[in-house]
């Protein structure tokens, strides 16, 4: 693989490291990993290592217009049979030109290329198609989960004899899991009666979190004008302690059950990461202090940022990978919080994010196993599974009947081949891409970092028109104070039309990056009011991508 510039401060360890591990594992190379030798695998691969803007991508491929217009009239299945081993043109199209996650320009959100390990790991799981929701119709693909569970037990903190976990269909479902285990666990009668039986309730999410903190409330019922407390975050996107107590005692004050808290550990667009053990702390200190018997149960989206747990033995003082001083800084400080994980009673998993897995794979991890009991149907709902069996997986308590292993197994070959230095020289090097580009922001007329002290793979930013603005921290400054004064508004309209319109002209080309409508927000009212602004980011999970790919992007920023 071609090796290409990287920061300044990259240390020639680092950069042979990172370039090895490139290679290795992330090369498509048939003589490495024989499942590319596959014709059509092969084919896929030839046409996306060109890495062209999307607009562009049809273009390149063989008949690519044509091949378009036969899929999209491709309406019945055919009479025949096609002969094994025939190249399937237009499903081979569809596949290469889906969306091309190794471009190294391909840094809009937070998902990335697989690496070869864990594709090889997925086909195995896909071969053997066990079903992981019953023993039998697993077998040893349920050791297997069961191996991933200590291994990531051991990481975070957890006692690995006591914890357990399901790997489940995406981080959404693994957060439902967090919203159920609370309400199962302060209000069990809700099993057979319903959310509305018995006692009042709230759900606590913060402003920043996912958007399926939200939807999975919906999905379950929740009435999420009147039965959802959503707590105020700081300046960095993390959520505000101060307003958490406050809503927490209010809520005990009143005798009112708080069934979950839902903390997020690496917001999607600005990386935030919330406190877990004062949350911990302010839970056991205000149960006490009102006499809640059931604490609430505290779930812990940690979908993207959950990789910094490999670092949380890393000898920061030795550094052995030479890892850069700003980087080295940065990784200290969120690896202090990440290691408050363990205090989590669950926390979601995403090895399809920047664990470098094919969708989907992801994991629920639980603290307590007992938390699963909880969640544990009637039995007589199991007729036709044998009874001495069910007990030996957790089929009474899961949202699917089915769960496939193709995740379980990408995961567990991604974690094994790479191994912790792997996970950590490809962390680092997100890491460094996103500082990188932080500088040079800093450096740019019209541009602003968003949540600057936050020292994730996301950064958020907001452009403004240099010919306008001279001080654009100043100037994002100003647009956080909410006012009721049209000028106000006028002002805060021009600069967003400006970034838009800037974002729309430059297109992808560069780096790919996002529209963002909530990048930031404004400060909160006296009534506690607020307002979204918009923005761009860019999320640097991909290991392809170099400081070189940032420049050119830098050097057209404004279009």
């Amino acid at each position: 693989m071609k090796s290409s510039v990287l920061t300044p401060t990259a240390s020639p360890v680092f950069r042979q490291q990172l370039e090895e591990v490139r290679a290795r594992y992330f090369s498509r190379d048939p003589e490495l990993w024989p499942v590319f030798r596959d014709p059509a695998m092969a084919r896929i691969i030839e046409v996306r290592k060109h890495h062209v803007p999307p607009a562009d991508r049809l273009g390149i491929y063989p008949n690519g217009p044509d091949l378009l217009g036969q899929l999209r009239a491709d309406d019945h299945v055919p009479e025949d049979s096609l002969a094994p081993g025939a190249l399937h043109e237009r499903l081979v199209f569809a596949a290469a030109l889906s969306k091309a996650w190794e471009d190294p320009a391909s840094v809009e959100n937070v998902v990335t290329m697989p690496c070869d390990p864990a594709i090889h790991g997925a086909m195995v799981g896909a071969l053997a198609n066990p079903n992981l929701v019953y023993r039998e119709y697993s077998e040893m693909a349920d050791e297997l989960e069961r191996t991933v569970v200590r291994q990531v037990a051991n990481l975070v903190g957890y006692d690995p004899e006591e914890a357990t976990g399901i790997f489940t269909q995406g981080g959404t479902f693994c957060n439902l899991y967090g919203y159920l285990f609370g309400i199962r666990k302060t209000m069990p009668e809700s099993l057979h009666l319903g959310l509305e039986y018995g006692q009042d309730y709230r759900m606590i999410n913060s402003q920043g979190g996912h958007y399926s903190n939200t939807t999975n409330l919906s999905l379950l019922g929740v009435n999420l004008a009147k039965k959802t407390i959503r707590i105020q975050v700081t300046d960095d996107h993390d959520i505000d302690l101060e307003d958490l107590e406050s809503q927490l005692t209010a809520c005990f004050r009143l005798g009112c059950v708080v069934p979950t808290i839902m903390l997020t550990m690496g917001t999607t667009d600005t990386f935030g990461v919330d406190r877990v053990k004062p949350v911990h702390d302010l839970s056991q200190r205000l149960c006490k202090r009102f006499g809640v018997t059931t604490p609430p149960h505290i779930h812990v989206d940690a979908a993207v940022g959950w990789p910094l747990i490999y670092f949380l033995d890393y000898d920061f003082d030795a550094n052995p990978l030479e890892i850069d001083d700003s980087t080295l800084e940065g990784l200290r400080a969120n690896v202090d919080r990440f290691r408050e994980l363990r205090y989590a009673d669950s926390f979601t998993v995403d090895f399809q994010k920047w664990g470098y897995v094919p969708y989907t794979s992801s994991l629920v991890m639980v603290k307590h196993r007992d938390s699963m009991k909880a969640l544990e149907h009637d039995p007589e709902n199991f007729s036709y599974f044998e009874k001495d069996i069910q007990g030996q997986t957790h089929l009474q308590s899961t949202i699917e009947c089915s769960r496939g292993a193709a995740g379980l197994f990408g995961a567990y070959s991604a974690m094994q081949y790479l191994g912790k230095r792997g996970y950590r020289i490809l962390i680092a090097n997100s890491l460094q891409n996103a500082n990188h580009l932080r500088r040079r922001l800093n450096e740019t007329k019209g541009a602003c970092v968003i949540a600057p002290k936050n020292h994730g793979p996301s950064v958020a930013f907001r452009l403004y028109d240099p010919a306008r603005v001279k001080d654009p921290v100043a100037e994002l400054a100003r647009d956080k104070e909410i006012s009721a004064d049209p000028a106000w508004r006028r002002r805060i309209q021009q600069h967003n039309a400006y970034h838009r319109e800037v974002f729309l002209r430059r297109g992808k080309r560069g780096l790919y990056t996002n529209w963002v409508q909530f990048a930031t927000h404004t400060n909160y009212d006296e009534t506690d009011k607020w307002e979204p602004i918009p923005g761009e980011k860019a999320v640097f999970f991909n290991p392809l991508t170099d400081p070189c790919h940032i420049d050119a992007f830098l050097a057209r920023l404004h279009g």
